[in-house]
C-alpha cells in the first residue's frame, strides 16, 4: 500500500488535529512491524494516480452535505479573526472619542495608521499632539502668538 502524506503536517506541532494523529499512529504501528517507509515530495495535479484519487475524495467531502468530520478551526484563523475584532473595536473607540481631534485629523483610520511605517520619536509626538515644549519653540521662532 502506498500512502501520500504531507511531511510538514506530520512534523509540525502547531497544526495538530485528528487526521495528523491518525497518520502518526499508523506510521508508528508500521515502524513496530519493521516496515520500510519512503517519503518523497509529490507534485500535485499532474496525473499521479494516488494523488488524483485523494484530490477527488477531498473535493467530494468538501461539497458533500454529510456530517462534519472535522469541525475545529485552525489557530491561524482564530488569530486573524481576533486581530480583526480588535481593530474594529479600536477603530470604534478612536472614532467616538471626544479628545484627540488633532490626532484624528492626522490618522482617521487605525488600520491605515498601522500600515504606515512612521518612526515615532519625541519631536514627532510633540508636534502631533501639541504638547511638550513645541508651543514655546514656535513662539520663540515667531511662528505663533501666545
Amino acid at each position: 500500500m502506498r500512502w501520500n502524506i504531507t511531511l510538514d503536517l506530520l512534523q509540525t506541532k502547531f497544526k495538530w488535529n485528528c487526521l495528523t494523529e491518525f497518520i502518526r499512529n499508523k506510521i508508528i504501528a508500521l515502524v513496530h512491524l519493521k516496515c520500510t517507509m519512503h517519503f518523497s515530495w509529490v507534485k500535485g495535479h499532474v496525473g499521479i494516480e494516488g494523488n488524483e484519487l485523494l484530490d477527488s475524495l477531498a473535493k467530494e467531502a468538501a461539497v458533500e452535505d454529510g456530517p462534519v468530520v472535522y469541525n475545529k478551526m485552525p489557530t491561524e484563523v482564530i488569530i486573524m479573526q481576533e486581530k480583526e475584532n480588535g481593530l474594529c473595536m479600536w477603530q470604534w473607540q478612536w472614532t467616538n472619542m471626544e479628545k484627540g481631534a488633532v490626532n484624528q485629523a492626522f490618522f482617521p483610520s487605525v488600520r491605515n495608521r498601522l500600515r504606515q511605517k512612521i518612526p515615532v520619536f519625541p519631536e514627532f509626538t510633540t508636534m502631533v499632539i501639541g504638547h511638550g515644549k513645541l508651543r514655546p519653540y514656535l513662539h520663540r521662532c515667531g511662528l505663533i502668538d501666545r
